[in-house]
C-alpha cells in the first residue's frame, strides 16, 4: 500500500512534470508564431520563382527543337548545366532532440520503403535519424550532418546543399505544417522542375543574356539552394507544431495523474483520520471500563 510520503513526492514530480511541459509547449508556440508566417510567404515566393525557371526553360527548348542552338540533347526533360552524379539522393531530415510527438517517426516510416533502392545514396540530418539508421539498417552506408532544430546555421546548411547537389535528383523527406494540429509528411523534390516535352511547342521566344547556359546554371544553382532552405524551415515549422502539441497532451496527462495523487492522498489521510480515532475511541473504551 502506498504511503503518505509516497504520494507527497509522487505530486512533487508531477507537478515539476507539468511546469517543465508548459514552459516547453508555450517556447513551441512563440517558435511556431515566429516562422509560420515567413514559411507561408516564403512558399508563394518559390512557386513563383518556379514558373518563372520553368518558362525560360520552355523557351530554351523550344529554341534547340527549332535548330536555334547547334546541339539538341537526347533527353530534353533531363537538361541540365551542372556537373551530376547519375544517382537520387534522398534526404532524411530528422532531429536532436525527442518530444515533437510521432512526427519523425512518421517521416521515417515513409522514407524506409525507399531505403533498398538501388543506386540511391541516402542523406541524414539529425542524432535521431542516425539512431534509426543504427538500430534498423546497422549496415547501410549514408551521410550524416548535423543541424541545430532551433536555429540551423548557415554554415551547417551549405555544407548540406554543397554536397546533395551534386546529384542528379534530390528528394527531401520532412513534415509539412498544414494546421497547428495536423502535420504531414512531404516527399519534396529540390533538384528542378522539368517541363514536358508537350509543353515545347506553346513556349514563348526569349532573348538570354548574357547566354542560356549562364542563366540556367545560375537557376540551378540558386534554387536548389533555396528550395533546400524551404524545406529546413518547413521541417522546423512542422516540429514546432509537432511540440506544442506532444507538451499539451503530455500537461493534460500531468493534471490528470495529479487529480488522481490528490484523491488517494485525500483518502490515505482519511483513513488515516478513521484509523486514529477508532484507536482513540477503543482507547477512551478500554479506559472507561478500567
Amino acid at each position: 500500500m502506498e504511503t503518505l510520503k509516497k504520494i507527497r513526492e509522487d505530486l512533487e514530480a508531477v507537478n515539476l512534470i507539468s511546469t517543465i511541459t508548459s514552459v516547453y509547449c508555450e517556447i513551441a508556440k512563440m517558435r511556431m508564431n515566429q516562422i509560420k508566417g515567413w514559411v507561408l510567404k516564403n512558399r508563394e515566393f518559390l512557386q513563383e520563382l518556379l514558373k518563372i525557371y520553368q518558362k525560360a526553360k520552355l523557351a530554351y527548348f523550344s529554341f534547340l527543337k527549332k535548330g536555334k542552338f547547334v546541339e539538341e540533347p537526347k533527353n530534353l526533360e533531363k537538361i541540365t548545366f551542372l556537373t551530376k552524379i547519375p544517382k537520387t539522393a534522398i534526404i532524411f531530415l530528422s532531429a536532436n532532440q525527442p518530444f515533437y510527438g510521432k512526427l519523425i517517426y512518421d517521416i521515417w516510416s515513409v522514407l524506409s520503403d525507399f531505403l533498398e533502392t538501388k543506386g540511391v545514396e541516402l542523406i541524414v540530418v539529425g542524432k535521431i535519424g542516425k539512431d534509426f539508421i543504427s538500430r534498423f539498417y546497422p549496415s547501410k552506408k549514408y551521410a550524416f550532418f548535423e543541424l541545430d532544430d532551433d536555429r540551423p546555421k548557415k554554415e551547417e546548411v551549405e555544407k548540406i546543399v554543397e554536397f546533395a547537389k551534386r546529384f542528379q535528383r534530390v528528394i527531401v523527406f520532412h513534415g509539412k505544417f498544414e494546421s497547428p494540429l495536423r502535420q504531414s509528411v512531404v516527399a519534396s523534390e529540390i533538384s528542378g522542375i522539368f517541363p514536358t516535352l508537350e509543353k515545347i511547342e506553346m513556349a514563348k521566344e526569349y532573348l538570354f543574356e548574357p547566354s542560356p547556359e549562364e542563366i540556367f546554371e545560375f537557376f540551378e544553382t540558386e534554387i536548389f539552394a533555396r528550395l533546400f532552405h524551404q524545406t529546413i524551415f518547413e521541417h522546423q515549422l512542422a516540429k514546432s507544431a509537432a511540440r506544442v502539441v506532444s507538451m499539451y497532451e503530455a500537461t493534460e496527462k500531468s493534471k490528470k495523474e495529479k487529480e488522481r495523487l490528490q484523491m488517494k492522498k485525500i483518502k490515505i489521510q482519511k483513513d488515516l483520520m478513521n484509523k486514529k480515532q477508532i484507536n482513540l475511541f477503543l482507547g477512551h473504551s478500554l479506559w472507561s471500563k478500567t
